[in-house]
């Protein structure tokens, strides 16, 4: 075994921690230092230390009963989280006497924690560089059922050490299956044939590390390397703060030394971005996949209706009634006003009916003894394990990478097929054919007036408590930013369930798409909460057609989401998204009834004006 690299210079070890600091006997031992820095070297997929014990088991639970009983936690819901959290506890020393005196023993712990004893210790363990003592940088979080936090790597400014403290319950001990573990990412890095890609995370997690009462995680920060998760709590608890089931963690970092204090390197340098915001450059903007150009463009004007090839193509894969021109003729201008539609039973009912038996079978497999599983006397949703779906014999594969996206996705290509055929698989690829044909196009033009010029297509499958996508889109002020035309049809197989239906249309597990105005400058699509209200009552038909122009509610102006739509059954819709404007698939929560299915994509579009003759120009 390599022996480790030496650590940088630090001041002598101790044997045993100063007897004014509450941490647990062992923990400056050098016997446990020495296992510490040798597992630190030698941990994957990046550098990495768990520290099973690091305060003594009394002062652990008295801190921990003020932090559930005194501190106010805030429910914090992003395109990237659900988690309720404290607000930053640097504060602690400026609160008011009276405040303070209910919160003694955190008030040690924080400092214990950003003590010159645990700041060399760290250092001596990894041989990271100086931290610094007087910028403290943490905050409480309690993770209950259907709480989580997806991929990312923690770099932003002068972070140098991510660190999280588990404040579980000791009895009854956390179980794994209960979910909240800390999930590591190894990384894809740049290669001769990507070489300006900068590194991403693969789909899965190579490292779980479930939550264990008084037990310390904590990892160097590294641009493009430290990708980790917060795997979704699936136990349903006793529902009291703090009480079983209720993922208490304190988290935050240790900085790079300020100005004025010893170690310091000076501001150049000290502005990193985020991986999120890493990959706001134009070719991961909007899609992870190149566009596909049509190879002969709609000829100008622009048809007002497919030819009659191209219904001959489309009448037996769609609803008839969306072929006819009154329906075609009143659902453009809906467009044209609202630059959104929504179109139910899209699909032809034969095609429908077979799709939706066969989807709801390949779902039985994955929920068989997955919802409300009896571990460790609590009612738990299972999380399926990362690979489920996946089949390369039939081109189902998981793809990421998971700091953006995570799905199931059938490969278009048939010949990467290697076993016998498969009803499903061919369907979804017939529905795939259809959205990439140039029959399709027609009738998008037909119904949007507007000119489809290339487009990126996905046959996916979003499994509970794994899978979503994050928010993404060109900000309004990039150069070069366009329109693009986001076309989904859902393929979620309906609830028999009345209870199971009501899980899905309050929003509460996720599987929504969203669409939301893009605040300039964060990292994360801040929403009004998952069950958004509907905007628009879907058209199903000539005469529902007609209907949904009268009764489509107008839209609030307010911070909540642009437009909102729950998983449905053979729904498509059509939405123009202007630069500035973000798109996402909420997270699919491990409560879900079944897995959300869609064959959905982007197409680029331009618009087109007609002249005094009639003839298009492209705009």
């Amino acid at each position: 075994m390599a022996s480790p690299p030496p650590a940088e210079p630090a001041p002598k070890r101790q044997k045993v921690a100063d007897p004014d600091l509450p941490f647990h006997p062992s923990l400056l031992d050098p016997s446990n230092v020495d296992r510490l820095r040798q597992a630190h070297h030698d941990s994957t997929p990046y550098k990495h230390a768990v520290i099973n014990k690091l305060f003594t088991d009394d002062f652990i639970k008295r801190a921990r009963n003020e932090i559930t009983t005194q501190l106010s936690f805030r429910e914090k819901e992003t395109d990237i989280c659900q988690i309720n959290q404290t607000g930053d506890l640097s504060n602690l020393s400026g609160l008011p006497a009276e405040e303070l005196a209910v919160l003694p023993t955190l008030l040690e712990l924080r400092d214990a924690i950003y003590s010159k004893q645990f700041r060399t210790f760290l250092q001596d363990v990894t041989g990271c560089g100086p931290l610094s003592g007087t910028k403290t940088d943490m905050s409480c979080a309690e993770y209950t059922e259907g709480c989580y936090l997806l991929n990312h790597d923690d770099v932003i400014g002068t972070r140098r050490i991510s660190f999280i403290l588990y404040l579980v319950l000791d009895e009854p001990a956390w179980q794994p299956e209960w979910g909240g573990a800390l999930e590591l990412y190894p990384v894809l890095e740049a290669d001769d044939e990507n070489p300006d890609r900068p590194n991403v995370p693969v789909a899965k997690p190579s490292v779980v590390i479930p939550p264990s009462f008084n037990q310390m995680v904590f990892f160097e920060v590294q641009p493009g390397h430290s990708f980790h998760s917060v795997e979704e709590v699936v136990v349903e608890g006793d529902k009291q703060k703090g009480g079983v089931g209720a993922r208490v963690s304190l988290s935050g970092w240790f900085h790079k030394p300020v100005e004025g204090e010893e170690g310091f390197e000076g501001s150049e340098g000290f502005q990193a971005k985020s991986s999120l915001q890493q990959l706001r450059r134009p070719q991961y903007a909007t899609t992870l996949s190149a566009a596909t150009p049509y190879a002969s463009p709609l000829p100008l004007p622009l048809p007002t209706m497919p030819s009659p090839a191209d219904v001959a193509y489309l009448t037996p894969l769609i609803n008839p009634a969306y072929l006819t021109p009154k329906v075609v003729s009143h659902l453009r201008t809906s467009f044209c006003e609202s630059s959104h539609l929504v179109l139910a039973d899209f699909l032809h009912p034969t095609l429908a009916g077979e799709l939706e038996r066969l989807i709801r079978e390949r779902d039985a497999d994955m929920e068989r003894g997955r919802r409300a599983a009896v571990v460790g006397g609590s009612t738990t949703n299972k999380v399926p394990p990362h690979d489920a779906g996946e089949d390369a014999e039939q081109g189902w594969k998981v793809v990421g990478p998971p700091h953006l996206q995570r799905f199931v996705s059938l490969a278009a290509d048939r010949t990467s097929r290697t076993s016998k055929p498969d009803r499903l698989s061919d369907l979804l690829l017939q529905v795939h054919d259809l959205f990439t044909s140039s029959a399709f196009a027609a009738l998008l033009a037909s119904l949007t007036s507007l000119l489809p010029t290339a487009y990126t297509t996905a046959v996916r499958r979003f499994r509970p408590g794994l899978d979503y996508t994050l928010a993404r889109g060109e900000a309004a002020a990039d150069e070069g930013a366009s329109a693009k035309l986001d076309v989904g049809l859902g393929l979620t197989p309906r609830c028999d369930d009345e209870a199971d239906r009501a899980l899905w249309e309050a929003g509460d597990v996720g599987a929504w798409d969203i669409w939301l105005a893009n605040e300039e400058g964060g990292d994360e699509a801040t929403y009004g909460g998952a069950g958004a209200e509907k905007k628009d009552a879907p058209a199903s038909g000539e005469g529902e057609a007609e209907e949904q122009q009268e009764q489509e509610p107008e839209e609030e102006d307010d911070d909540g989401p642009l437009l909102a739509l729950e998983p449905e059954w053979n729904r498509l819709h059509l939405v123009l998204r202007d630069p500035g404007v973000l798109a996402f698939v909420k997270y699919v929560s491990a409560r879900a009834p079944a897995s959300r299915w869609d064959v959905a994509g982007e197409w680029e579009v331009q618009g087109v004006e007609e002249d005094e003759d009639g003839e298009g120009d492209e705009q």
